[in-house]
């Protein structure tokens, strides 16, 4: 069974989640506004957590599946230490995958208002990635974006696949893109938030599987 932690925003993640796996229990987490750096953002998150601690360790590993609070690795450690169980963190899964492929130059397409959409473009910045093009699909707040629909997603990615980057990069776990994965494929390789996070999960289980 999978522990999937979710914000009270995402409608999206588990319902799609289960294309994929059979088993899933999931666990809502209140919304604030903000990224959970500050130490009061943190402090709140991690009571929140304090709650369904036991009952997510249930599961054989557990999705975090929002950025909040672990955008960064300091975040992302503290996580991981906070649970029993393995721990796949979405913002971590992402920036894997993309190391993984190699990918320098990135076509990064997110669901949010421009204002969000150039935050996602300063953090991998940050994190060493060099961003050749972007689309901001321009949506505000979780109902928005859980009901954009697939083929604004297909559409952009079609306008990227144009472009000279590495890799395509799809923003956000409350946008749905695992249902329409395999229209998404073409020249340049895809990875979507909530790809990411599914494939970090079957990397484990067959790790596991196999020992």
């Amino acid at each position: 069974m999978i522990s999937l932690i979710v914000s009270e925003e995402n409608p999206v993640l588990p319902k799609d989640i289960k294309l994929v796996f059979d088993q899933v229990n999931v666990f809502y987490m209140k919304y604030y506004p903000g990224h959970g750096n500050s130490r009061d953002e943190m402090q709140r998150m991690y009571n929140e957590l304090s709650k369904i601690k036991k009952e997510a360790e249930k599961g054989d590993a557990i999705i975090y599946a929002r950025s909040y609070g672990v955008f960064y690795s300091d975040g992302m450690k503290r996580l991981k230490n906070f649970f029993s169980k393995p721990v796949i963190i979405s913002t971590e899964a992402i920036v894997q995958k993309l190391k993984d492929l190699k990918a320098n130059n990135l076509y990064v397409i997110t669901p949010y208002n421009q204002r969000r959409h150039d935050y996602e473009i300063k953090w991998l910045y940050g994190l060493g990635f060099k961003v050749v093009g972007s689309i901001a699909l321009g949506r505000t707040g979780g109902p928005a974006i859980a009901s954009t629909p697939h083929q604004l997603v297909i559409d952009a990615t079609k306008v990227a696949q144009e472009s000279s980057a590495d890799a395509i990069y799809i923003a956000c776990t409350i946008l749905s893109t695992l249902p329409i994965l395999d229209r998404l494929n073409g020249r340049i390789p895809v990875v979507t938030a909530a790809s990411a996070s599914v494939d970090k999960v079957k990397e484990i289980i067959n790790l596991r599987n196999n020992s």
